[in-house]
């Protein structure tokens, strides 16, 4: 890049902060409201749909972007990606409104998933149609892992960005050097939802923001796993979403020993239980940021490095601060009596 197309490519990010603060502005005027009932943190109907600016702003610049930092624009996995995330944000968004059947949307996120894949971006491992498979089961569990845990002003949001940030940072480095600017377009958008979320909400990321997220998050590993030139290169993207499906599946485990059903709507993860134990909300969803970055931090030294032993030394500092989260709000939970979770 010329030094003159670094300066547009970066003029461009506050463009679309700023482009996806106006159109959350508008969301908040628009007033779909978000109704407290049992399992909120929130006590009084907020507006929802925030996450309309985010996806916005992020699909008008990034062919722009594209075009700018030499990158393809109208590459077939771009426009299978492309495609995906518009049938999903578009039916999140119309559940957003009427509160659609599970299956709706579990039907949308595979029908994204499965794009995304044909496009090419996929595991090859164990076998090109074993990673194919994998490739669509992964990115379905990350929409949900991503839409079950935005549950608190900030949580998702400022995760999101922090794994964004990372990625960008390091992507020279980890050899997807394509990744570095969506990457920091993504942050940019996230950071002009922020304000309107944290620490008081004005509005919420509704399921059009989460599961756009999260399917971004998705494709943005499996694209890392399959690109990487490191020998554990394929680490930083779980790493960077690893105390979100942390949570997740310590929840699916729990619910399942306490014989408690899957689908039925609860408030039971850990990050729940831990603001139900009169933890203030900003200080949860600032630790949740800060694991993330850990987990970057993680990815960054274990990655240049090959063997078994190194790979069990990087899970061991992922487990480790989750370990203690858990410990924590289990503890917090018997002090505050709370109730059964």
């Amino acid at each position: 890049m010329s030094f003159f197309s670094s300066i547009l490519a970066f003029s461009c990010l506050p463009c679309a902060a700023f482009l996806c603060a106006a159109i959350v502005r508008c969301m908040i005027r628009l007033a779909v409201m978000d109704h407290p009932d049992h399992r909120s943190a929130h006590t009084i109907p907020t507006p929802k749909g925030g996450g309309i600016g985010i996806m916005v702003a992020f699909g008008l610049f990034f062919p722009v972007l594209q075009g700018m930092t030499g990158q393809s624009v109208l590459s077939f996995p771009c426009l299978m990606a492309a495609g995906a995330l518009v049938l999903l944000c578009g039916v999140s968004w119309l559940d957003d409104l009427y509160q659609w059947h599970p299956i709706l949307k579990f039907a949308a996120q595979t029908i994204a998933a499965c794009l995304i894949v044909a496009g090419g971006v996929h595991l090859n491992w164990p076998t090109p149609l074993a990673g194919a498979v994998l490739s669509v089961l992964w990115l379905i569990f990350v929409c949900n892992a991503v839409n079950f845990m935005d549950g608190l002003n900030g949580l998702i949001t400022g995760c999101m960005a922090c794994a964004a940030l990372c990625v960008a940072l390091v992507a020279p480095f980890f050899g997807v050097l394509a990744l570095q600017w969506p990457a920091l377009l993504l942050c940019a958008c996230l950071m002009g939802f922020l304000p309107f979320n944290f620490p008081h909400a004005r509005i919420f990321l509704g399921d059009v923001g989460s599961q756009g997220c999260g399917l971004l998050a998705g494709t943005a590993t499996l694209y890392i796993a399959s690109h990487t030139t490191l020998p554990h290169g394929w680490v930083l993207g779980p790493a960077l979403l690893f105390p979100l499906l942390y949570d997740v599946l310590f929840t699916l485990i729990r619910r399942l020993y306490m014989r408690q059903t899957l689908v039925q709507a609860h408030r039971g993860h850990l990050y729940q239980i831990i603001y139900r134990s009169a933890v203030a909300v900003p200080a949860v969803s600032l630790l949740e940021w800060g694991m993330t970055l850990w987990g970057g931090a993680v990815a960054y030294l274990v990655a240049p490095t090959a063997g078994v032993w190194s790979g069990m030394a990087g899970a061991t500092l992922l487990v480790l601060p989750q370990l203690t989260w858990t410990l924590f709000g289990v503890l917090r939970a018997r002090q505050h009596a709370i109730g059964r979770w």
